[in-house]
């Protein structure tokens, strides 16, 4: 295959990634909320941590659903276009927050840049430590909260959640949808990349050189992982890639007993059902019986039918039982 042909094939796979990235804009968006707070909490670096809570009309104590989404730079402030459209179970308060310097007004897209202050500071740890910065604020700032915490993971966010959820003891509850799990993200990722462009119809060689991309990509992430340079897609940067590239987020879920919900697309073109696979596997030779794993047949990565038809209702609706079901068992915190 000649040079030309083989970075058309790659970039089918950008093409790939930024359909996905549009996923959560395609669905359905709920009405602007009129009981949702807007929350700021001052993070080490004098930075802020934007946050929108939803309690509803509950006059009562609620339990948190902490909803992470994936890796775009937009809003999940009400009405903005990478909020999930999701309806809570009963007695079930919801907090979104902004990744770092994202605002309602201030984000990217698929056309504009990220701002530069997000190039700068998002990684997977900055993820992390927002989430565990926002349970402190829990604790101390919402007397409304009766302590149990449910985390719900979308692709990036997956991997935040798994790897948040269970060092936060009032976790109840960790849902994780189409992540990157099991297996270190580079090994995925590659996969991925490789896959796509076979099926476009590249050669031996296409597949090798999209390979080759992605490694020469996570040594020079590891050697200078500078916030000036992106690699596949709008805001991933260098420094983003080497908070991620590594990780295997499975091993920080085997610490835990808390109930986890681990949801796989079965035709997940950005990443492969193996790593989930990897992960019921972690857990059955473990011996640990808190995982329910549920492989989504015919569906992609923006949780799509093959012929391009939304199929992500009956994936929320299933959520949705399972947190009512597991947040109605759940032990009160101590």
């Amino acid at each position: 295959m000649n040079r030309k042909k083989t970075f058309k094939c790659i970039a089918v796979v950008f093409v790939g990634i930024a359909s996905y990235a549009a996923a959560a804009a395609d669905q359905p968006k709920p009405a602007t909320a009129p009981y949702v707070e807007t929350i700021q909490i001052q993070r080490a670096d004098d930075s802020h941590i934007l946050g929108y809570v939803d309690r509803g009309e509950s006059p009562t104590r609620q339990s948190v659903l902490l909803i992470l989404q994936g890796s775009l730079c937009e809003s999940v402030a009400p009405g903005a276009d990478d909020r999930m459209a999701f309806t809570l179970p009963p007695g079930m308060a919801r907090l979104d927050i902004e990744k770092y310097a994202i605002t309602a007004h201030d984000h990217g897209s698929e056309t504009v840049p990220c701002p530069a202050a997000y190039l700068a500071h998002n990684t997977i740890d900055q993820r992390v430590i927002d989430v565990l910065t926002v349970v402190a604020w829990l604790r101390t700032h919402a007397a409304w909260w009766n302590g149990k915490l449910y985390l719900m993971g979308t692709s990036e966010g997956a991997t935040v959640a798994a790897m948040s959820g269970p060092l936060v003891a009032e976790s109840r509850g960790i849902v994780l949808v189409n992540g990157s799990i099991g297996r270190p993200f580079r090994e995925g990722w590659s996969d991925a990349m490789a896959a796509s462009v076979s099926a476009a119809g590249g050669d031996v060689s296409a597949v090798n050189a999209v390979r080759d991309e992605a490694q020469t990509t996570w040594v020079k992430a590891r050697r200078n992982p500078s916030a000036e340079e992106q690699a596949f897609g709008n805001g991933n940067t260098l420094r983003w890639w080497n908070s991620i590239i590594d990780l295997r987020p499975s091993n920080l879920l085997a610490l835990t007993d808390t109930p986890i919900l681990l949801l796989q697309a079965d035709h997940d073109e950005m990443t492969p059902a193996s790593s989930a696979r990897a992960v019921a596997e972690q857990f059955k030779t473990a011996g640990k019986i808190n995982l329910k794993y549920v492989e989504l047949a015919g569906l992609t990565h923006g949780l799509r039918t093959l012929d391009g038809k939304p199929g992500w209702e009956s994936v929320l609706a299933q959520i949705r039982v399972w947190l009512a079901t597991t947040d109605e068992h759940a032990n009160p915190p101590k």
